[in-house]
């Protein structure tokens, strides 16, 4: 019997793991749920009631951004940096200075079988692996004890992560390390590895091969947008790319209507400005309706410094080359980022989603919920060259 687990609803917890990485006695692990969203559960009879699995929970306590928060639009003057990030290319800047101090970053990595877990990194070319969104939950694994260790050594280091990873670091530290940066996303919300390992199951049936990669916001083909890359790997050995654009893709009309996140996620404590992270990271959507003079269409970042500590990560950012333009809350009111405000509504047939992926598969839910995005228009915005797509954006 654990009290703390007897307790915890489906909606109090967001999967970060501190408990389990707390636990003295080792008793709790993280396991998948029928949906295949991550929970604790208890493993072992050794259990003392000690309340430190309660006690480090992130979604007990409150966050509570003390400091002056300023906002910034942001890009990286590296080109490279910018193509192969989601937008303005601010992660690859601080992430290689970190190295360069021999520190070590944490950051989300999908590995070859498509599973995404967090990973510490050491070197510049390991970097590579986290970089880009990915629009499922991560495994934290035993990074914040790994990360833990690294801090005792004196190692300097940064851990990036959604607002509820990063607040669950913190809970789990129970201090504040000097040198620690930490940088969480805007975050819409997670879906499960579950609903990812059934899209990917969709493509390869479609297509008679097997998915060897995938990039949520690949740059190359319509710039920055949201346009899914995939590649797939045929009998003969031939490969080939495919590009679909969000509205064109199930999963994403499912991931951007809301419809297949964690619980946790329709009433997350972390979507408002008090935030866990020293930044804040996230895509500059509609930046131009309130100022038109900033032009950088290969991709802007909306970036919030939160603490101390950010903005001393804006002085290296300035410092290795990436540009930031500071723009007031207005500003960022207007633009299209409501989950620095509010959570993801919750659709009501989120009730039965999941139920019906397992009982009638993947093909199912995308034909009854996430074609209607499937018009002729929508169809010749994703096969026309980027620069013919802008005419269709408005």
């Amino acid at each position: 019997m654990n009290i703390f687990l007897d307790n915890r609803s489906a909606a109090n917890c967001c999967g970060c793991s501190a408990c389990v990485q707390k636990c003295p006695k080792q008793c709790l692990t993280m396991s998948q749920d029928k949906d295949g969203f991550l929970f604790p559960t208890l493993v072992s009879d050794d259990c003392i009631d000690c309340g430190l699995c309660a006690k480090v929970c992130p979604m007990e306590k409150i966050v509570n951004t003390s400091e002056e928060q300023k906002f910034y639009g942001a890009y990286n003057l590296n080109s490279q940096d910018i193509i192969n990030s989601s937008s303005g290319g601010i992660y690859p800047a601080f992430a290689k200075w970190i190295i360069a101090q021999e520190g070590v970053v944490y950051g989300a990595s999908l590995d070859s079988n498509h599973k995404l877990f967090h990973i510490g990194v050491t070197t510049a070319k390991e970097v590579m692996k986290t970089l880009g969104s990915k629009y499922f939950q991560s495994d934290i694994k035993d990074t914040y004890k790994e990360c833990k260790a690294n801090l005792d050594g004196g190692k300097i280091v940064l851990f990036t992560g959604t607002p509820c990873q990063i607040h669950g670091l913190k809970c789990y530290l129970g201090k504040d390390y000097e040198n620690l940066y930490t940088a969480d996303v805007i975050c819409h919300g997670v879906p499960s590895e579950k609903m990812f390992n059934a899209y990917v199951s969709f493509l390869e049936k479609k297509h008679k091969a097997k998915l060897i990669d995938i990039n949520f916001r690949d740059k190359n083909r319509n710039g920055w947008s949201i346009t899914l890359r995939y590649t797939m790997e045929y009998p003969n050995g031939k490969r080939k790319d495919f590009y679909l654009i969000s509205k064109l893709s199930e999963y994403f009309v499912a991931f951007l209507g809301g419809s297949i996140a964690r619980e946790s996620c329709y009433v997350c404590p972390f979507a408002s400005l008090d935030r866990a992270g020293d930044i804040t990271m996230g895509d500059f959507w509609g930046y131009q309706k309130m100022r038109p003079d900033i032009k950088h269409e290969e991709g802007l970042s909306l970036l919030l410094s939160n603490s101390k500590k950010g903005e001393y990560i804006l002085d290296v950012l300035r410092k290795n080359g990436v540009i930031l333009i500071e723009v007031d809350e207005k500003c960022v009111q207007a633009s299209e980022n409501k989950n620095l405000y509010c959570s993801t509504s919750r659709p009501a047939f989120r009730d039965i989603v999941y139920d019906e992926l397992e009982n009638k598969g993947f093909e199912f839910i995308a034909e009854k919920y996430y074609r209607h995005t499937h018009t002729l228009r929508n169809k010749l915005k994703n096969y026309l060259p980027s620069k013919m797509v802008k005419l269709f954006q408005k």
